[in-house]
């Protein structure tokens, strides 16, 4: 039976599934997001069975796909190249959407004389975020809004800066060469997290210090194992089988983990992320057709920054019209482009910047480039 490692190397290490799978996870956050928006807190689907599953599920396989990919370019990198080809494909883009929130975003919805606002403290606040100091609101900014938050999307950059110090470790120390060591960290990660829960079953963190969030906190622990176990499942590509028999008992497992739960974040962090991340793997190394449209340019990542505050600004201007399905809709439409706008103007003259010294950047505009 092949295994995820020859299927891929088959495609000359390019998986065709995980441009459609990012995509798919992209509109999925919209989606999640769109219920909320609506709604205000608490997200009205978080406590319902099967439903509050996607709300796990979708960052989990997001970040289970960067672990994978990323893995690929970190093991042909030095440190030095490593941190600059991260920085050069996250920030720039991050760091034109948050100036566009600011300054044109908030300058049209804010309540606050425009002198006021460009001199308050959350104004300036909130281009930290660019740094991962996490600002979601800005000085009377959505204000009649059910929910205040310019984009809350911007909340898991910290934990993405997380994964990259994680990665630059895992390189300083050669784990990468050695995925022994790689797969006994995925393990103590589990015992750790399994003995949080059990001393403490209703732990809920009270600072964001507490160093037991990045093992059973409710937010950002899921991506960190996540992002490690994309790691360790691209070492051992070639042990693992690429089996439909095994995705499919992943999925079903996943299906009757959403009937039953929701659950505590250590027991799905431990049992229901590995099957995840098998299907992420499985999904993203196989043949699936390219998306009409889409196959143009990788818009994922500008549809994640744009979908929240586009989201809350048809939400500002049709505060009496919107419903989930129309808000999805309109989103959708107005994200495209904007992602399409990222895409070709800053991320893509990037990209080729990065190709010089990234694998993963190089291929990737060889597959996005159309044929002679």
């Amino acid at each position: 039976m092949p295994s995820i490692g020859s299927v891929l190397e088959s495609r000359k290490g390019v998986g065709p599934g995980f441009d459609t799978l990012r995509i798919g996870l992209a509109f999925s956050v919209i989606g999640w997001h769109s219920f909320h928006i609506v709604a205000g807190e608490p997200h009205p689907l978080a406590d319902l069975h099967f439903f509050w599953f996607p709300g796990y599920a979708i960052l989990s396989m997001f970040f289970a796909l960067s672990g994978f990919l990323i893995t690929a370019s970190a093991t042909r990198l030095s440190l030095g190249n490593f941190i600059l080809n991260r920085g050069l494909r996250i920030v720039p883009a991050l760091l034109v959407e948050v100036v566009l929130s600011a300054i044109v975003l908030g300058a049209i919805f804010t309540t606050l004389p425009l002198s006021e606002y460009f001199r308050s403290d959350g104004f300036w606040r909130y281009f930290g975020n660019v740094a991962g100091f996490v600002s979601l609101t800005l000085p009377g900014v959505f204000e009649t809004n059910p929910d205040h938050a310019v984009n809350t999307s911007l909340w898991t950059i910290p934990f993405e800066i997380g994964c990259y110090a994680l990665m630059a470790g895992l390189i300083l120390c050669k784990c990468l060469h050695r995925p022994r060591l790689v797969l006994m960290l995925c393990a103590a990660f589990g015992v750790i997290a399994i003995a949080i829960y059990l001393a403490d079953p209703a732990f809920t963190s009270t600072s964001s210090l507490d160093p037991r969030d990045i093992f059973v906190g409710s937010g950002g622990s899921r991506l960190f194992i996540s992002f490690l176990l994309g790691i360790a499942i691209y070492l051992y590509r070639f042990d693992i089988e690429y089996s439909r028999q095994a995705a499919l008992a992943c999925l079903v497992f996943c299906l009757v983990v959403a009937a039953v739960g929701p659950l505590p974040g250590a027991l799905l962090n431990v049992f229901v992320t590995p099957a995840l991340v098998y299907l992420t793997a499985y999904i993203g190394v196989s043949d699936l057709p390219k998306l009409p449209f889409f196959h143009r340019g990788d818009y994922s990542y500008g549809v994640y920054l744009y979908g929240y505050p586009l989201q809350q600004t048809i939400v500002a201007v049709w505060p009496s019209q919107i419903n989930v399905a129309v808000l999805f809709a309109l989103a959708a439409i107005a994200t495209t482009a904007f992602a399409m706008f990222s895409w070709h103007v800053i991320e893509l003259p990037i990209l080729k910047l990065r190709s010089r010294f990234s694998f993963v950047g190089g291929t990737r505009i060889q597959a996005l480039e159309p044929a002679e």
